[in-house]
């Protein structure tokens, strides 16, 4: 063999293991994850039967466009490997189904980032200045993902996508990573801004915050990642293979978020036993009139001629509330403050006290 056809057979091995063999190993790794995502959405089932109808139609949208997903890069790996075994030429090809795989990704990811959005819109008191911004930034990496899928069909050749409209899929995964910055650096912020001084909620608070920071570096890193081999390995498919997983991620980072409120209600009545009450109602149920009556007495002799106090509190609360089960960012209040007793001299002494106004997380 000449020494050129010894250049050519290692430039063909090196380019089909950067890039075929990027696309298994991605795709491995999002089927792993995968299973992480239905694992999750089981658990939800179990422990969340009675969420709202929308939380529901969200979890199941989103399951759906994972198990897609996940389809279209199976069909991806037996186009590449099995129907042109042997092809060189099919390293530079766009399947349809590798190219519907960043159409999903962009779907799920404008799916998590919206409710994320929607914790910081709640935790800001409904500042549509913060929330339209972000939800502008998400419209722009779905649109640049769709307009990338579009022409990656169209196209059929990756040299050709990277020569025309490079730019269109590097601002979409750059819209991505920013927007996963913002909305965690955000949701930390509202949070902070949320501490009570209590011990055990600002325990809780600190939790919270460093789930949130957890969740948002995740996906960041790994988009940031796929950014970066997009940029400077434009003529391999490393990145493709780093963007398989990115779905999973932001599919896993939702669900984990809903699931874990179950543990922050236990760590909530912990604290209330430790502490202070937490000042949020985490509810079984939702739209339900609720009804409050308490009653307390509280007798106290010494001898036949001690002082006797003898008090009574009485409350009645009723009210028609629409909430929902808690998510990943709660907003926070003051606790409300405990009614104060008053005795002064002998006799018997009553007094009323006025309850303060409850806090409810609601959304």
């Amino acid at each position: 063999m000449s020494s050129a056809g010894i250049v050519l057979a290692v430039t063909r091995q090196k380019a089909l293991e950067h890039s075929m063999g990027a696309v298994l190993v991605g795709s491995l790794i999002a089927l792993f994850l995968s299973g992480a995502v239905w694992m999750q959405v089981f658990l939800y089932c179990q422990l969340y039967p009675r969420d709202r109808a929308r939380i529901k139609l969200m979890v199941f949208v989103v399951w759906l466009l994972d198990t897609i997903h996940s389809a279209m890069a199976i069909t991806a790996n037996w186009q590449y490997l099995i129907l042109h075994f042997g092809d060189w030429d099919i390293i530079d090809n766009i399947t349809w189904s590798a190219a519907t795989t960043v159409a999903l990704t962009a779907l799920i990811t404008f799916f998590v980032h919206c409710f994320f959005i929607h914790r910081i819109h709640t935790l800001s008191r409904q500042n549509w200045y913060i929330t339209g911004a972000l939800v502008a930034l998400a419209l722009v990496r779905l649109v640049s993902a769709l307009v990338s899928t579009s022409e990656m069909i169209r196209l059929h050749s990756y040299a050709q996508f990277v020569a025309k409209y490079d730019y269109v899929f590097t601002i979409g995964l750059s819209t991505a990573a920013s927007l996963d910055i913002l909305i965690a650096g955000g949701l930390c912020y509202l949070l902070r801004r949320g501490r009570t001084g209590f011990t055990g909620m600002d325990k809780i608070i600190d939790a919270i915050t460093l789930y949130t920071i957890e969740n948002g570096m995740l996906t960041c890193v790994t988009t940031v990642v796929s950014l970066i081999c997009w940029v400077s390995m434009p003529t391999n498919l490393i990145f493709l293979g780093l963007h398989f997983a990115i779905s999973k991620l932001y599919a896993n980072s939702l669900l984990a978020t809903l699931n874990a409120r179950k543990s922050l209600l236990n760590k909530s009545q912990e604290s209330s036993d430790r502490d202070h009450p937490l000042p949020i109602l985490f509810p079984d149920g939702f739209g339900r009139r609720t009804d409050f009556r308490s009653h307390w007495s509280h007798q106290r002799s010494q001898g036949g001629t001690g002082t006797r106090l003898e008090v009574s509190v009485q409350k009645t609360v009723e009210r028609d509330i629409d909430i929902e089960e808690p998510n990943s960012a709660f907003p926070l209040a003051p606790p409300a403050s405990p009614p104060v007793l008053h005795h002064a001299g002998s006799g018997v002494g009553r007094e009323v006290a006025k309850s303060s106004q409850e806090t409810y997380m609601a959304e």
